[in-house]
């Protein structure tokens, strides 16, 4: 699989149309969100296998990406907050990596609020492709971007990174930095990052780049406060992904037949997060049956942690070199600055 090709949108349902902040600034929309049937075979493949996972980006749907985005400001949520801090420590060092004419390709792009952060460091000509799985997180966030950069040009993708993806606009010739915050490559088992990470680099040209954040291993106890928050949004988060799949793939499921739980396993060093079914029960989804017994686990995500010593590792398996590397001041994540090792 080749994460990122060049060229331009092509499809009957490509260009969804065109948002507009205002009179006079804009944002480009492309639609290539997945179809329900294939939706509907990721959750009955994941949950008719041993043991039982659902894929991550299931969770992001317009109700979990609000949600999401409240978890990043609980108290107990250190990630975003020590990213912000990196980013706003790193503006002289990106202006002098970051080429006027450089496209920035945002994977996951969320809420945009870090994007804002990374767009204020960087010439005002540098073109923007924010590529996220949301419709509705794409649109809130280029809205506000499009107030804030008016003669910026700013394209958003409703798709899923993980498959391949032909980046719109006139851009083959154009460097490009990709973008990959909030430690989401951690949501990949360790070789699955490496396969991913070497894809992308084989499919990149030398004077392309990729900004990564990834969450750094620390004490057990603070890694666990912040997927178990006393507010309960990361438990509300994980159940929405049942109700999503009832609305989307026409289940059954009864959320009060499972209890949400989230553990930081250290000798894997990752958190990871469950949907637990409280009793024996058979749930349909669509024209399948599925049984689950009494303590059985769903598997949502992992959210693995690296000491920087095995980011670089992986990194260097997966044909990257590191330019620059910065932390927080406390040293709880990390932000690094990776080109494609083509020699």
């Amino acid at each position: 699989m080749i994460p990122v090709r060049r060229g331009s949108a092509v499809g009957a349902n490509a260009v969804s149309g065109i948002g507009r902040a205002n009179g006079t600034t804009g944002y480009s929309m492309v639609d290539c969100h997945p179809r329900r049937e294939d939706i509907l075979h990721e959750v009955v493949t994941g949950l008719t296998k041993m043991p039982k996972h659902l894929p991550p980006k299931l969770l992001y749907d317009p109700k979990g990406s609000a949600l999401f985005d409240t978890i990043t400001r609980q108290p107990e949520y250190y990630l975003t907050r020590s990213e912000l801090s990196i980013l706003s420590s790193i503006g002289d060092n990106m202006q002098s990596l970051v080429s006027p004419d450089t496209v920035i390709v945002e994977l996951g792009s969320g809420s945009g609020e870090k994007t804002i952060h990374l767009l204020n460091m960087l010439p005002e000509e540098t073109a923007y492709v924010a590529v996220d799985i949301s419709a509705s997180a794409l649109d809130s966030a280029l809205s506000s971007l499009a107030v804030q950069f008016p003669r910026k040009r700013l394209i958003g993708m409703v798709a899923d990174y993980l498959t391949p993806l032909v980046l719109p606009g006139n851009f083959e010739n154009m460097p490009k930095l990709f973008v990959f915050f909030g430690s989401t490559l951690g949501n990949f088992e360790p070789l699955d990052a490496v396969h991913f990470l070497n894809d992308m680099a084989l499919s990149l040209k030398p004077h392309d780049a990729l900004l990564v954040g990834i969450d750094l291993k620390k004490t057990p106890e603070l890694i666990h406060r912040a997927y178990n928050d006393a507010a309960g949004v990361t438990a509300e988060f994980n159940y929405n992904v049942l109700t999503r799949i009832n609305r989307d793939c026409s289940a059954n499921f009864t959320l009060e037949y499972f209890r949400h739980e989230a553990e930081y396993q250290p000798d894997a060093g990752r958190v990871a997060m469950f949907l637990v079914s409280k009793k024996e029960h058979t749930v349909t989804i669509a024209d399948y049956d599925v049984y689950f017994s009494a303590g059985e686990p769903i598997t949502t995500e992992y959210s693995y942690k690296y000491s920087i010593e095995e980011f670089y590792s992986l990194a260097y398996q997966a044909g990257w070199s590191i330019d620059q590397s910065w932390t927080d001041a406390n040293e709880l994540f990390s932000m690094h600055y990776l080109r494609p090792d083509l020699v």
